[in-house]
């Protein structure tokens, strides 16, 4: 993205340090641990995913659906991405992760995936060009500002084309009890405190922050509508302390 954020140099931290588990924070994905065994399980639970996500668009939203062009925002290291690619004429994957990219870009040739193009985001996406008929982002916005989220997640409905349809994860509540919370406003804002908490957890002083936010279903819905968003299907889901939803969206279709 185009502002140097705290997030964003995170995230870069975390495509040269760590890029598997960054994408899914499962210890068996850590750099030093990581096995083909891992590795194997970790791109079949990409395939689960577009497998889930494409099954509820046909049941939910266009019984026919076919994805021809299709933007995944926040590809990292193409676990979506790649079986996406399997799917669609064409796939775009954007990631503000340089590593994470060069990552992908490693994958996609490993499966000899042509029809893959890797772009490096910002807060416009100026570098993406064309319009889809799908765009997807799954465990991706969390990391973002909601602010930053809401301005990247207009952007992308405007990418859509009329009839395309759009499917986006955003957690909406968090249940955590007192301690947990002092825990987290100590770790974002005193200063040596993450690294006393990575130590603890076992993990490197240096290792970057994981920056988690909750997003205002109301305000999405209004965003969608303004968009020009015809009919949304939602999907509850939940990660340890957060509750999320994945919103399933299909623009109106052109006159």
């Amino acid at each position: 993205m185009t502002s140097s954020s705290g997030s964003d140099r995170d995230w870069q931290q975390w495509g040269e340090q760590d890029p598997y588990f960054a994408v899914l924070t499962d210890e068996r994905l850590q750099r030093d641990r990581l096995t083909p065994e891992a590795l194997a399980a970790f791109f079949q639970s990409g395939e689960a995913h577009v497998a889930r996500v494409l099954g509820t668009i046909r049941q939910h939203l266009d019984p026919g659906f076919h994805p021809r062009r299709g933007l995944d925002f926040g590809c990292g290291v193409g676990r979506v991405l790649l079986p996406l690619a399997e799917a669609a004429e064409q796939m775009v994957g954007v990631d503000v992760s340089s590593a994470m990219l060069e990552e992908a870009r490693k994958n996609a040739d490993a499966r000899h995936l042509a029809n893959v193009e890797l772009v490096r985001s910002d807060d416009g996406l100026s570098r993406v060009s064309g319009r889809f008929d799908f765009v997807h982002s799954h465990i991706v916005l969390q990391h973002i500002p909601v602010a930053r989220g809401e301005r990247l997640l207009r952007r992308l409905l405007e990418l859509l084309e009329p009839g395309g349809v759009g499917a986006f994860h955003v957690p909406y509540r968090r249940s955590v009890g007192p301690v947990r919370r002092a825990a987290g406003w100590a770790r974002r804002t005193v200063p040596g405190v993450h690294g006393v908490l990575n130590r603890l957890r076992g993990m490197p002083w240096g290792r970057p922050p994981m920056q988690m936010n909750v997003y205002d279903l109301g305000r999405l819905y209004r965003l969608f509508e303004s968009a020009g968003v015809a009919q949304v299907h939602s999907r509850f889901m939940r990660d340890g302390e957060y509750h999320g939803v994945m919103l399933y969206v299909q623009k109106a279709a052109g006159p």
